[in-house]
């Protein structure tokens, strides 16, 4: 910068005002650079704002669309129901049909409840050995037991370090089978009470292996207390276990619990007593009131958007001037593509008998572009076509082969019909031994039906079925056989499970899990089981994994599951295909509410078009600070170049002042001058 003092030295002997006019040169020169600067500036600090606006408007704009697209809001069900004391509806969810229901409870589920000895204390020794738990239902004498095969039980073992009546309730409710052990204290004494979960086949047989050798029943000691079986019942029975019964619509129907959700699909309801004879009517519809709610608050959300944005792309009358977006590419682009999701057809429903929101009576006003609802058309199209009205806001999936089903779809699948078929259907792993020896019944008194088996790769403890038991029929003896397998604890702990049941003579045991991970294999057998049973060490058959393709594409098969490939449009589809599936047109629509939600998140991606440009438009602010820092060093060179300028100036002009003074002073002095007269 040029020194103070020489810009107050300019004009000091011409008489002009340098440092002025200096100023004023400045101030001209700095100007329209400054002005450009400044105007460029102004608009990317606006069109960050502006388009920081947007976003948020999208986003609210989203929280409206995606609204459309829940469940609980386009699907969600209401229902009315006679007051009753026996019968309370609890959960209707969207699966529920809409119709009415008539209930008629006779009978509520009940839990089997046992109750041991007395005992002088928590700490007192009960013995040790294997207490086997084992479900199915008594007679009405409570003399003849039927096991339920596809309950699992327990056995819990009692050692040195559990052998007391406080262990003993401990270890059984560690078992988690289904029975709640607890002591009771009765006033003279402790009791182990247990508590079977409600129904007929959940009740208890309960058979005792005591270490030392068994004793008699009239003994009353060790574990032989806890006995409950067919010939031995040391444990009291203080209820006896019984399932709900009722009708729906005249049907008779059992359960055996009072909190039902099977009967109805989508449709929880409890029962609290048994009132014959009062039946209690339940009606189910939509909730059209609720999903209308629902896109009222989406029209509302739209035209609060219009108008947000608005201010970024219309003409201000007051300033004469377009919004800041008015010209940029990607801020008309956000606006259009809105409107035309508003404006179009929802992709993949073609042929359906609503396309558009103009099939529910959503207009787009001439005059302003925001949406109008004509009340007439809309509430006829709720009332008249809901189905229709569902399928048009909301994602749907739909399989011309019920044996194939759509499991999920994913953010990256795109609307349409595809063609799947199941070259290879999905199998589970079996093992099937050799034909029975005997004939039924089979009594089992001194065999030892022994063995271990490994289902998909995880292998058991060594399983024992009850000794000294007489099978009646192959049901008794398979039942047995799976819930024994079922019970143990290595297979539990894997979450695996298997079925039990005849073929051609022969016991089969079928892996629940489909692929080629499911597989049974039997690796140890005892000479009794291969005798009686005709089961032996050996591996089983292997699980399948589904092969298939969609729209003529190889698509990737595992257990039941089929996938296309990546980058197919079907990419994202999660297909179960059933054993014996061939073929299905599969259909996928996101619905209107699921198209708009795509195309925001388009924009509103991390890192996507809107994040790039307002990254961009910050970069050009930082520019504008270089473009700013060389208008200033330009101009403050500009402004030294005049200053010595003007200093060069004013040196001519005291030289010439100088020198006229010379020239006066010596004129005055020449002979025959005026003023020498």
């Amino acid at each position: 910068m040029i020194d103070n003092n020489i810009v107050k030295s300019l004009g000091a002997g011409s008489g002009v005002d340098s440092a002025n006019i200096i100023k004023q040169l400045k101030e001209i020169e700095q100007a329209g650079p400054q002005a450009r600067i400044d105007a460029k500036k102004l608009k990317a600090e606006t069109q960050i704002s502006d388009f920081g606006l947007i976003s948020s408007s999208l986003t609210a704009l989203k929280t409206a669309a995606t609204a459309l697209t829940d469940k609980e809001g386009f699907f969600s069900k209401s229902a009315s129901y006679t007051p009753s004391e026996a019968f309370t509806p609890v959960k209707l969810d969207t699966k529920v049909a809409s119709g009415t229901y008539a209930f008629d409870v006779t009978q509520i589920a009940k839990s089997q409840s046992l109750s041991s000895t007395k005992f002088s204390s928590l700490s007192d020794a009960v013995g040790t050995g294997t207490l086997t738990f084992e479900l199915g239902s008594w007679d009405s004498g409570s003399t003849n037991f039927t096991l339920d095969g596809t309950k699992t039980g327990a056995s819990v073992t009692i050692d040195s370090s559990n052998n007391t009546l406080q262990g003993l309730r401990d270890a059984i409710n560690k078992a988690a089978f289904g029975v709640q052990a607890a002591v009771v204290k009765d006033g003279t004494g402790y009791r182990l009470a247990l508590t079977a979960s409600s129904g007929q086949n959940n009740q208890l047989r309960i058979g005792v292996s005591e270490d030392g050798g068994t004793p008699s029943n009239t003994d009353n000691t060790g574990l032989s207390r806890f006995a409950f079986d067919e010939t031995t019942k040391q444990m009291g029975e203080d209820q006896k276990g019984q399932d709900a019964a009722f009708t729906v619509n005249g049907l008779s129907l059992t359960r055996d619990k009072n909190k039902i959700d099977d009967v109805v699909e989508g449709f929880t309801f409890q029962l609290s007593k048994a009132d014959p004879g009062k039946v209690v009517s339940v009606t189910i519809s939509d909730d059209k009131a609720f999903a209308e709610e629902k896109v009222r608050a989406f029209v509302d959300a739209y035209n609060t958007f219009l108008g947000a944005v608005k201010p970024a792309f219309a003409f201000d009358q007051e300033k004469q001037k377009y919004g800041s977006l008015a010209g940029d590419s990607l801020g008309k682009s956000v606006l259009s593509s809105v409107k035309s999701v508003i404006a179009a057809a929802i992709p993949g429903l073609s042929g359906a008998n609503m396309t558009a929101l103009t099939n529910v009576g959503i207009r787009t006003e001439i005059s302003d572009g925001s949406l109008k609802i004509n009340e007439t058309d809309f509430k006829k199209a709720f009332e008249n076509n809901y189905a229709d009205v569902q399928r048009l806001f909301a994602p749907d999936t739909r399989s011309s082969n019920s044996a194939i089903s759509v499991n999920s779809f994913g953010k990256q699948t795109e609307p349409g019909s595809y063609n799947v078929v199941v070259t290879t259907p999905p199998k589970q792993g079996f093992y099937t031994g050799a034909a029975l020896a005997g004939s039924f019944p089979l009594d089992s008194t001194g065999k030892t039906y022994q063995f271990k088996i490994k289902v998909n790769g995880v292998e058991s403890n060594s399983i024992t079925l009850p000794a000294d038991k007489n099978y009646t029929d192959a049901n008794a003896l398979v039942s047995q056989l799976q819930t024994s397998i079922n019970s143990d604890a290595n297979l539990l702990a894997a979450g695996i499970t298997l079925t039990a049941d005849m073929s051609g003579g022969a016991i089969k045991l079928t892996s629940t899990r489909f692929g080629t991970n499911s597989t049974v294999e039997l690796t140890e057998v005892h000479a009794d089981t291969a005798a009686d049973l005709g089961l032996s060490v050996a591996k089983g058959t292997s699980g399948v994994d589904v092969a298939g393709t969609i729209d003529g594409v190889a698509a990737f098969g595992f257990a039941n599951v089929l996938r296309p490939e990546l980058g197919a449009k079907s990419e994202g589809l999660n297909l179960i295909v059933g054993e014996n599936a061939t073929s299905a047109t599969v259909t996928y629509t996101k619905g209107f509410g699921g198209e708009l939600t795509s195309l925001v998140d388009k924009f509103l991606l991390s890192k996507g078009l809107l994040d790039n440009r307002k990254t961009e438009l910050n970069s050009q602010l930082d520019s504008f600070k270089d473009d700013q820092k060389d208008l200033d060093r330009r101009i403050s060179a500009f402004e030294t170049r005049m200053s010595r300028q003007f200093r060069a100036m004013e040196s001519i002009l005291n030289g010439m002042s100088g020198s006229g003074k010379y020239l006066d002073n010596l004129f005055k002095s020449l002979p025959f001058t005026a003023s020498n007269n």
